[in-house]
């Protein structure tokens, strides 16, 4: 697996499992109010390590803006994931997380990059890990 890779097995994709997380998971803002996280933790889970989805609701901007978030988001994640991922293997447990932006629009922010979103993921991963 590579070290700041994004493989499919890291990735929410059954529309089950994303119903899930939003009807019984908890609900994070990182404290800029960018990002939003909704994570469950699952301990009966067979294998270990860290899920991920990224969202962003059609109110937020043009598909073009939208899939630049949602990549930064998922870029932001790659690059700071490893403490999480040792820290879920070594406790053995499944932790699934969505990320979206919260008061990200295009309208407030045309241009929007890593230095915007990356604080705000960072954040929420540590919360995350001091909760589990």
């Amino acid at each position: 697996m590579k070290r700041y890779g994004l493989s499919p097995k890291e990735r929410i994709k059954s529309k089950k499992n994303i119903d899930q997380i939003f009807s019984s998971g908890k609900i994070l803002i990182s404290e800029d109010h960018r990002i939003k996280a909704v994570y469950l933790i699952d301990k009966e889970a067979e294998e270990s390590g860290v899920k991920i989805a990224a969202v962003v609701s059609k109110k937020n901007g043009n598909a073009v803006w939208r899939n630049r978030v949602k990549r930064l988001i998922k870029t932001s994640y790659r690059l700071n994931k490893e403490r999480l991922v040792n820290f879920c293997r070594k406790k053995r447990i499944l932790i699934l997380i969505v990320f979206s932006a919260f008061s990200v629009t295009e309208r407030l922010n045309k241009k929007i990059e890593i230095k915007d979103i990356m604080p705000g993921i960072d954040e929420i991963l540590n919360r995350i890990e001091s909760s589990a």
